[in-house]
Parts: structure tokens; sequence; C-alpha cells
């Protein structure tokens, strides 16, 4: 059996090409202000103790955030969205 998919018309691809293009700055700088916003409790929880559920429950939302902008728009907007966080906290994405 051979299959054969199409790609250009896949509604997929068409779906997320037009999610990358309507990706304007102003939602790059929301997602920044929110993974920021996330981090900041992440830390603030790590701060009082690192091994409570509470800091493991911040540091899931972190990464979650992280893995969906990865998924939805690719890893330049993930990079993008994620050097100036990083760049706050003298880390590397």
């Amino acid at each position: 059996m051979n299959f054969r998919v199409n790609f250009a018309q896949s509604p997929f691809v068409q779906c997320s090409m037009q999610l990358i293009e309507e990706l304007d700055s102003g939602a790059i700088e929301r997602l920044r202000k929110q993974g920021g916003f996330l981090l900041r409790i992440y830390q603030a929880e790590i701060a009082k103790d690192p091994t409570s559920r509470a800091t493991e429950s911040s540091r899931s939302n972190v990464i979650a955030m992280q893995h969906t902008v990865r998924q939805m728009y690719g890893e330049a907007v993930a990079r993008d969205v994620a050097n100036p966080i990083t760049a706050n906290l003298g880390c590397q994405a």
C-alpha cells in the first residue's frame, strides 16, 4: 500500500501557516508577558520551598506554556518569546 499526502492541501498545514502569519508583534509581546508572569510565580515558589507542590505546579505551568508556544507557532517564535525572559534572568534560552 502506498499512501500519499499532499501537504500543500492539508488543512493542518494551512492552519499552521495562517497562525504564524497572523502572529504579530503584539501577540508575541503578550506571550512574553504571560511567560514572564509564570516564571516570576515559579521563582517566588521555589524561593519559599523548592520541594513543595506549589513549586512543582508552577514549574509545570512554565514548561507547558513553552511546549504549547513551540507546538503552535514553531521553534523560532518559542525562542523569540523566551529570549527576553531568560535574558532578564541571566540565562540562555
